[in-house]
């Protein structure tokens, strides 16, 4: 293996002689950008296109088996290629947008996408990150290499008859204008999903030989036009193409700043150095060439998303967004495409430990979608999208933050945590669902909202990560609010089945306890059944570990996991759905590492005690669900989702794994390779050796961490961002390293006991009020009903209202008050919180000043330090927002 020095030069024009000096390729030609490709609707070894782009650029470019979708846009099985994109895809559930197709011809012109169909071989086909080139059977070849809004073109035509058609995908309309004269082509395209509008995209192109002929082809479902040249067999017509949200004129500004007079080569050689300089961050060795392929095309899927989407206008970052109606022009960067149900887990951790400059970057063009649009979105493709559970933006900006990533608009990133955290949305693609109930339930009812345990369970994870960034911003307050929401996790969990499960607003269970099935999917959970869900509470791995009976009860509990049958019930959804087919043929028990959901499992051993467990286990998952696809386009069970497949990989080869996301640690779990070496963006080295290990030798024996003995089961983020040494010494037996109480990871609960969050002692009491309007039912009820859809309105502006406990006093050690629809104007302002054991004689416990709720029906968390308990309380408001008439949405009194 190369010097790590040479590694470093990666971008420089001369390595790649020294490369061949030494016998050795390049990582980018380890990439192969057909794995995942042999997929469709019914079942997906990936869902992956042969994307050819710059890491997270703007424009992907790439072939198409069917021209005429949206989706599945390239079959490896398919023996013929219809057209040439520009695509904008994350996933082809989400659908392409923002598209424009190209098609090299030779002879007469053919329309018609399955009549212009060309074969080829794949043996004539080379996909890389960087390039991409097919020859068709009639002797056509296309070769495309990208710049970030732009893309060089070679096309070799065998004949003098040799044309260029360009169209639109079937019933999206645009415009083009072929300029003779110039040897140019413009125009643009309005193709939007059905997840909402898109922003127009405009094209700008540019010819090395003269048009000979063009023409608009009328009478057709898409904009058609042709251009011919006049060339000789064996000749090359080279195509400059580039794109724009913003305008024509700003396309063909594109093309000059990225390509202008450069040779397709030159193009071609600086796409392969700026992905040399990524996949050139891990080095390895001890990995066979197929290893090699798997790795670094994993690592080039991880760096596809997301995608920026803003464009250099003289100078100033500018772009056209996606979030605000009409998609005004704003200054700034933004990013899309992402689906942070998926990228939490390991691509978000991965570009903080590999690149958190860009890191930053990129999630600051997510907060300006927030500044833009109101909310962070929980899918990007590009805009708002009602699809997937939790706001996981919210877990991503607090574990980057905490692990020291700085350069992003942090006070705009938490406002857009807590709105997602403290507010209700009655637009189903923003904020989470059902939040009307589920604050106050402590749990989301499913009578209220479908696949309520998986909103559950991810809306405790991301409270866990507000928690952390909020005591990391000295909001203490807010701190323990959201520490204590996110182990309400204990509410979902039935002791009687001994699984998470769904729970309605009157606390019944969804099921009864003999129609209860740990295989049956959907339902109250997303794309997965129970057993899926079964550890998803890594906030607090001890606190799971109680409700499983201790740490025994949890390894048993992960044991019969994987050793189930792996046999599933279609339950809600009806039918069989591909990821149930993916995830029986993981062939793990009712482990499917084809879908996210359980990605984290393995490394729940740690928590267990049982880290030999999560060696084994890791390995094996390394082995069996990951391969090459060089000459059948698998690579994956399940989809590749925005490079969160890949980055799990990339993360358990290197022998650790961000397993509680929010915390900047990561679980060990065990090295794949013999030596690994990440080259960190601070010119640091982590290197990790373990000569010997194996399949055989696949076991901990010890492990050193810069030459000191290290026995803990986790890694602080702290140890390795600066450079560090990890010597891990392996064998054929399962050990005991890491086991000992003091080498697990931490976790909120540090007892043996079940979490016992606080939670609203104000039930089944007796409400009073100064003055409230119950005729239009807005009574002081209304204010303690665990709804935030309903309120009291009194029409004073310095009303009170008064609880009083049954089952006699209790100690409230914090109270939330929600705002109402109405006008902010009717908010509190100023209020003191009092407390009584007569109902006579008042103690002040708390007096707020100055206070404001930036939100409609948003939620916040008040702290008191006493310990006495009380059985009336009592809330005086002292002022409103200048308003004579006083609303709350509700209010809660938490204590034990």
């Amino acid at each position: 293996m190369i010097q790590r020095h040479t590694w470093k030069a990666l971008g420089l024009m001369l390595l790649g002689p020294l490369w061949a000096q030494q016998a050795l390729a390049l990582p980018s030609d380890y990439v192969n950008a057909l794995r995942g490709s042999n997929s469709g609707g019914g079942y997906s070894r990936g869902n992956t296109f042969p994307a050819t782009a710059v890491p997270f650029g703007f424009n992907f470019w790439t072939p198409m088996t069917d021209a005429n979708s949206t989706s599945w846009i390239y079959d490896y099985t398919r023996g013929s290629i219809q057209a040439f994109t520009i695509s904008h895809m994350p996933s082809p559930w989400m659908g392409d947008r923002q598209t424009f197709q190209v098609m090299p011809q030779t002879g007469a012109v053919t329309v018609d996408r399955a009549a212009r169909a060309a074969a080829y071989s794949h043996a004539n086909e080379v996909a890389r990150a960087h390039a991409y080139s097919v020859k068709f059977n009639n002797g056509i070849q296309t070769e495309i290499a990208p710049t970030d809004h732009a893309a060089s073109w070679r096309f070799t035509f065998p004949s003098s008859a040799s044309y260029l058609l360009f169209d639109t995908v079937n019933g999206v309309g645009g415009s083009l204008s072929i300029d003779r004269t110039n040897g140019s082509i413009s125009g643009y395209t309005d193709h939007a999903t059905g997840w909402g509008p898109a922003p127009r995209m405009y094209f700008y192109a540019k010819f090395s030989k003269a048009i000979a002929d063009s023409a608009n082809v009328t009478g057709q479902r898409a904009v058609t036009s042709w251009v011919r040249f006049n060339t000789v067999a064996g000749e090359k017509v080279t195509m400059s193409l580039a794109t724009s949200f913003l305008s024509v004129a700003q396309a063909q500004s594109n093309l000059a700043q990225e390509i202008g007079s450069k040779s397709f080569d030159t193009v071609k050689q600086e796409a392969q150095n700026a992905w040399n300089a990524v996949l050139g961050k891990i080095e390895v060795e001890g990995a066979s060439e197929d290893q090699k392929t798997i790795l670094y095309s994993n690592l080039y899927r991880a760096f596809l998303y997301p995608n920026s989407a803003w464009e250099n206008v003289n100078g100033t970052p500018t772009y056209a967004s996606p979030y605000a109606s009409g998609h005004p022009v704003k200054t700034g960067k933004i990013y899309v495409n992402n689906g942070f149900w998926d990228t939490y887990r390991t691509t978000w951790p991965l570009y903080t430990l590999l690149v958190p400059t860009k890191t930053g970057e990129m999630l600051d063009g997510f907060v300006n979608g927030y500044k833009d649009g109101g909310w962070v979105t929980r899918w990007s493709a590009p805009g708002y999208a009602n699809i997937m559970v939790g706001t996981n933006s919210d877990v991503i900006f607090a574990d980057s933050y905490l692990k020291g990533v700085r350069n992003f608009d942090v006070p705009a990133a938490y406002d857009s945590m807590v709105r997602n955290a403290a507010t209700y949305s009655s637009d189903p693609a923003r904020g989470r669902k059902g939040m009307h109930r589920s604050i106050f339930l402590g749990y989301t009812p499913q009578d209220v909202v479908g696949e309520s345990t998986s909103w559950s369970l991810e809306g405790y994870l991301n409270d866990f990560g507000i928690a952390q960034l909020a005591q990391a911003l000295g909001k203490t307050e807010d701190a323990q609010y959201y520490l204590n929401r996110s182990l309400n996790y204990v509410h979902l969990f039935s002791p009687s089945v001994g699984f998470f499960r769904g729970k309605n607003a009157n606390g019944s269970w969804r099921t009864s306890d003999a129609d209860f099935k740990a295989n049956r999917w959907g339902c109250e959970y997303t794309e997965g059944n129970a057993w899926h869900y079964a550890v998803l509470a890594p906030q607090d791995g001890q606190g799971l570990a109680n409700l499983y009976s201790g740490r025994s009860g949890l390894a048993n509990k992960l044991d019969a996991l994987f050793e189930a049958p792996r046999d599933y019930d279609v339950g809600c959804y009806g039918g069989v759905i591909h990821e149930m087919k993916e995830g029986y043929d993981v062939n793990m028990g009712q482990y499917a590492h084809s879908n996210q959901p359980v990605h984290h499992t393995p490394y729940m051993y740690n928590y267990a005690g049982t880290p030999w467990r999560t060696q084994e286990r890791v390995r094996n998952i390394l082995n069996t669900q990951y391969q090459s696809g060089l000459t059948n386009g698998y690579g994956y069970l399940g989809d590749e989702d925005n490079g969160e497949m890949s980055a799990w990989y990339l993360f358990s080869a290197m022998g650790f794994y961000p397993v509680s996301m929010g915390r900047p640690e990561y679980a060990v779990g065990a090295p794949f390779f013999t030596k690994m070496t990440v080259h960190l963006e601070n010119g640091a080295d982590l290197v990790i050796n373990a000569p010997g290990v194996s399949d055989t030798n696949r076991y901990i024996q010890s492990v050193t961490l810069n030459g000191q003995p290290y026995t803990r089961n986790y890694l602080p983020h702290s140890a390795l961002a600066g450079g560090a040494t990890l010597n891990f010494t392996m064998g054929a037996s399962a050990t005991n390293w890491g086991s000992a109480s003091g080498d697990l990871p931490p976790s909120i609960t540090t007892g043996s006991s079940v979490p016992q969050p606080l939670a609203d002692v104000a039930k089944g009491g007796t409400v009073t009020a100064s003055a409230d309007n119950a005729a239009s039912g807005e009574g002081a009820a209304q204010g303690f009903d665990d709804n935030s859809q309903t309120k009291w309105l009194a029409f004073q502006s310095t009303p009170w209202i008064r609880y009083q406990l049954t089952g006699g006093a209790k100690t409230v050690k914090m109270y939330t008050l929600t705002s109402a629809n109405d006008f902010p104007g009717r908010d509190p302002k100023a209020w003191t919180l009092q407390a009584s054991n007569d109902g006579a004689t008042w103690v002040t416990l708390d007096t707020r000043t100055g206070q404001d709720f930036p939100w409609r029906y948003q939620t916040r968390g008040f702290a008191l330090s006493h310990n006495t308990p009380y059985s009336h309380y009592r809330l005086q408001i002292n002022e409103t927002h200048g308003d004579s008439i006083t609303q709350l949405a509700e209010i809660e009194l938490l204590g034990k």
